[in-house]
């Protein structure tokens, strides 16, 4: 089985250590070879953790506000996103910050209009090998429901493709998009659907939409929200909020073949395990999957997980708080199996945190937000070739509504 996740460059650190001078006699003394080599082990090891966080922009308001999804990036390494909201009558914004233009470019402003243009737009965007951008909005469409979006490189208002109805074909479209090789894009709704628990939906390049899986609400669960993840088999991997049980209702791990049939390969207790999953999945070459899950009150801080195909789920990291709360995106993992990914609040500032997990488990921060930089980071991180991080937070910055930042190794 095979998954197509973007794998970036490895990335290396140099280290250097400057001597001084010392008093006489210490440099033939015994201790000093152990000293100094632990005195190079430390300060090499700091030197590795070492990273440099620059807000590469900084909303204000009238160029957007609140930016809550990921960033995609392209191969000359710019960078587009949606802003959730900005000043009225604006309902948010897609933008570009390219290395040509560091003060960042609106592409399109969404505003309230009888014809249902999208209204508030927070989920990834998805770029196809034209230029074009698509998007959902949960709560636009003609009739205020969601709908699926096309924006074109020269385009200033966005097409809308497909308005949902609330009833089978789904109701308010909250994940980002994907696609196959024939432009057809895939994705989900919270609501709607039969059962009124969210469906699995296509909708093809000239705007027809059908349902592939409708939730009951039961043990297959209810309310997705996580992007879909696809295998080369056209099989798709995803994530619900809740199910509809009696006693359980913390979501679960879901595949979907081709032709609508569905398996549950987790489903979440709310303890130790986690619970609510609402980030993406993504998969290594083995096909194990991981996602993380948020905090639950009285229960967890935040998870970290891996899930293995054949059925073996293991939590990888448990967050405490001081070291991040709360993570609401999923991770992305290097050429190495490490992970990466960002927690809403915790850390030394409680304005969130950018992480990593090695590949035995081990986290570390890597940047503690404090608000002037960024805070509540909410959305999942990306790479470019070179291995730096690029990433939104939904506020801070100079006037609290949201950055876009890099971290540099």
């Amino acid at each position: 089985m095979q998954f197509r996740n973007p794998a970036p460059d490895s990335i290396t650190y140099s280290v250097s250590v400057v001597s001084g001078d010392e008093p006489a006699g210490v440099r033939h003394h015994p201790l000093f070879a152990a000293v100094v080599c632990l005195v190079i082990w430390w300060v090499a090891s700091c030197s590795a953790l070492a990273q440099t966080l620059t807000v590469l922009h900084s909303f204000n308001g009238n160029d957007g506000a609140y930016p809550f999804s990921r960033l995609s990036i392209d191969s000359q390494g710019n960078l587009y996103g949606t802003t959730g909201g900005t000043l009225p009558p604006t309902y948010g914004t897609v933008f570009e910050l390219s290395r040509a233009n560091p003060l960042g470019n609106v592409l399109v402003r969404f505003r309230r209009t009888p014809t249902g243009i999208c209204d508030f737009c927070v989920d990834n965007l998805l770029r196809d090998a034209q230029g074009n951008l698509y998007v959902s909005d949960a709560i636009g469409g003609s009739s205020g429901n969601g709908g699926v979006y096309k924006i074109t490189p020269s385009g200033i208002m966005p097409i809308l493709l497909y308005s949902f109805t609330g009833g089978a074909d789904g109701k308010y479209p909250n994940s980002g998009l994907i696609a196959d090789g024939q432009g057809n894009l895939y994705g989900t709704t919270g609501m709607g659907g039969v059962f009124g628990q969210g469906v699995v939906f296509k909708v093809t390049p000239a705007g027809a939409e059908s349902v592939l899986y409708a939730f009951t609400g039961g043990s297959d669960g209810g309310e997705p929200w996580g992007r879909l993840l696809r295998d080369s088999q056209g099989n798709f991997y995803g994530t619900t909020y809740a199910d509809g049980g009696l006693q359980l209702s913390f979501g679960v791990v879901f595949k979907l073949t081709p032709s609508g049939v569905e398996t549950v390969l987790h489903s979440f207790t709310g303890g130790g395990d986690g619970g609510h999953p609402n980030g993406d999945l993504i998969a290594d070459a083995q096909g194990s999957l991981y996602g993380t899950t948020p905090a639950i009150p009285r229960s967890t801080h935040g998870t970290v997980f891996q899930l293995t195909q054949q059925g073996g789920f293991t939590v990888l990291h448990t967050f405490s708080g001081t070291d991040g709360f709360d993570p609401r995106s999923g991770v992305i993992m290097d050429a190495s199996g490490n992970l990466y990914g960002t927690t809403w609040s915790g850390g030394s500032s409680n304005d969130g945190v950018v992480y990593k997990l090695s590949s035995n488990g081990t986290e570390t921060v890597l940047h503690n937000f404090s608000g002037s930089d960024g805070s509540m980071p909410v959305a999942g991180l990306v790479f470019d070739t070179a291995g730096n991080l690029y990433g939104t937070a939904a506020y801070g910055g100079t006037s609290n509504n949201g950055v876009v930042f890099r971290l540099t190794p």
